[in-house]
């Protein structure tokens, strides 16, 4: 078994992820300990919880270490199943976390797989990035699928529901070095059982700042009363490649203001002019269990340094790795 020590790099669960993930794509078992040792309440927490869970299911994988504020977790994979499968988180937590971690798992096999819990959240991509943005750079390697929003969760009452299927293709090397030229910029502004202005006034915060850009920007206005109270907005923009950028909306924000943050961050992230955003420059590690990567993403970030560490354990890839901002990520198998 692989021993990974869980308090390297960003020290959060990102590393016991991107484990469960490359375990079940090579077979390879694994111990980590230490798990989420920098974080405030270290060890596995629900969100992290459902994870293991999932890929247990996936792979009716043999596992010791599985419950709440474990910090050691043993972890060996069986063969995939394929079917229908489900995990509620319980709590607010990410259910895009859960879905980066069985995505790569799903690829050519009839898998679908229901979440239940926050799917807009503080520190974790929100939905509308998994389909704006995630989705559109993984057809450009040959993948497809499909991200269902069944009913909006937000922090802190969740109850958010997902049905993640349908991951298929022949993925193929991916070359993303450049952004290239801005053709449009689309978005997803969404008010949950809240006054439905709001929506409009997050939109109205992002036009401030992308007018700059004179390109078509058609950012819809999503108004639903099922689920828990909340609101954000996810911007996406396209050209060669695909960027994004989103903010959740907060007590004491205003919403023109949400709107403002998505749209200030996501001219940051364009005028480094690199392949990908700061957030898919760490997602995209994880395929070079399919194929070669070679992309330049706007910033550096620990999750990223996080992941190629763990995907060099799994797989012995050759990784290059060029500066911070942009970084220049060439990632080879052997």
């Amino acid at each position: 078994m692989l021993e990974i020590d869980g308090s390297f790099g960003e020290g959060g669960g990102q590393i016991l992820r991107s484990s469960l993930t490359l375990s079940c794509l090579t077979g390879r078992g694994f111990r980590i300990r230490g798990i989420r040792a920098k974080r405030k309440n270290p060890g596995l927490q629900p969100q992290h919880l459902a994870s293991v869970r999932v890929m247990k299911m996936l792979t009716n994988a043999r596992v010791r270490g599985d419950y709440l504020g474990s910090t050691e977790l043993a972890f060996e994979p069986g063969n995939v199943i394929e079917g229908d499968f489900s995990v509620d988180v319980g709590t607010a937590g990410s259910v895009t976390l859960i879905a980066m971690t069985a995505i790569p798992v799903m690829i050519n096999r009839k898998i679908s797989l229901r979440i239940r819990g926050g799917t807009d959240v503080p520190l974790s991509p929100p939905v509308d990035y998994m389909r704006l943005v995630l989705i559109p750079v993984l057809e450009k390697m040959g993948i497809t699928g499909k991200i269902e929003v069944k009913r909006r969760g937000h922090y802190p009452e969740g109850g958010g529901e997902v049905v993640v299927y349908g991951f298929r293709g022949e993925p193929s090397d991916l070359v993303l070095s450049h952004f290239g030229e801005l053709r449009e910029i689309r978005g997803i502004s969404h008010v949950t059982s809240l006054p439905s202005h709001i929506a409009r006034r997050q939109v109205t915060g992002a036009m401030e700042v992308l007018k700059e850009f004179k390109v078509p920007v058609n950012i819809e206005e999503e108004i639903t009363k099922e689920g828990s109270k909340g609101t954000g907005i996810v911007l996406a923009a396209y050209g060669s490649s695909v960027m994004g950028a989103n903010s959740i909306g907060e007590i004491g924000v205003t919403a023109e203001n949400v709107g403002r943050k998505a749209g200030t961050d996501l001219v940051r992230e364009l005028k480094t002019g690199a392949g990908v955003d700061s957030h898919m420059g760490d997602m995209l590690v994880i395929f070079s269990a399919f194929a070669n990567l070679e992309y330049s993403a706007s910033f550096l970030t620990q999750h990223t340094e996080t992941n190629i560490e763990v995907t060099r354990k799994f797989l012995g890839v050759d990784v290059t790795l060029e500066g911070k901002s942009p970084s220049r990520i060439r990632i080879r198998r052997k």
